[in-house]
């Protein structure tokens, strides 16, 4: 999804060079990619939610991600990345 007036991005350009964007890496750090059929959608999403809320809570999240179908991880772990990637709360990493 593009704004208005914003440049086009896919999950791909969400890394600076070899370094990974703060999504990105809470993906990884709660096991929230598994077989990568739903990652690009819940990146992008995540992300967009990210740029106009930026303390989402769980329930801005859900409805934020709402379009995207897992059927791998049960969304907690893709939640509690987006948490994590906010800032937000006692989530820790997992997978660290």
């Amino acid at each position: 999804a593009v704004g208005a007036g914003e440049g086009e991005c896919s999950f791909e350009g969400l890394a600076d060079g070899e370094k990974l964007s703060a999504i990105q890496e809470a993906f990884l750090d709660q096991g929230a990619v598994q077989c990568g059929f739903c990652t690009p959608g819940m990146l992008m999403s995540a992300t967009a939610l990210l740029k106009r809320n930026l303390k989402p809570t769980r329930a801005d999240i859900n409805k934020a991600l709402e379009g995207n179908l897992c059927r791998c991880t049960g969304y907690n772990a893709i939640v509690d990345a987006v948490l994590q990637a906010s800032g937000q709360g006692d989530v820790k990493p997992v997978m660290k």
